[in-house]
C-alpha cells in the first residue's frame, strides 16, 4: 500500500475542490433581474432589465413605451455597459448618454434587484 491511500485521498479532496468551484460559478452565473426608476430630469420611467452574464446578454423592457430590446453587453467587476447605459455593479445606479437633435442628454436613475418573476412555462 506504498502511498496508494493518500494518493485516493488527494484525488478525492481534488475532486470535491473542483465540485464546490463550479457549483459556486454556476450560481454566479445566473441571470439577475433589475427594476431601474430612470429620469431625464422630467420624466421618470422604469425600465426591467434582465443582465445575463454567463451568456454576456443584456435584455431590457420599458412596459410605458411598449419597448423591450436585447443587447450584448459588457460586464466588468465594477458595471454594466450596453448600448448607451451603465450600471454599477457596486451601488446600482443607472446612466445613460444620447444624443439628440444634435445635443447630448443624460438620464439617470437607481436600480434595485428584484426577484425573477414568476412564469407558468
Amino acid at each position: 500500500m506504498n502511498g496508494k491511500p493518500n494518493n485516493m485521498k488527494n484525488i478525492l479532496r481534488t475532486v470535491c475542490a473542483i465540485g464546490c468551484i463550479c457549483a459556486s460559478a454556476a450560481a454566479a452565473a445566473a441571470p439577475v433581474y433589475l427594476e431601474c426608476g430612470v429620469s431625464n430630469g422630467s420624466t421618470a420611467v422604469t425600465w426591467n432589465i434582465t443582465l445575463d452574464e454567463a451568456t454576456g446578454d443584456v435584455s431590457y423592457s420599458i412596459p410605458s413605451l411598449g419597448a423591450s430590446y436585447r443587447y450584448h453587453g459588457t460586464f466588468t467587476p465594477d458595471s454594466v455597459s450596453f448600448d448607451t447605459v451603465q450600471i454599477s455593479r457596486t451601488d446600482l445606479s443607472f446612466k445613460r448618454t444620447v444624443m439628440i437633435e444634435g445635443s447630448i442628454k443624460s438620464e439617470t436613475g437607481l436600480c434595485k434587484i428584484v426577484e425573477r418573476p414568476a412564469r407558468k412555462f
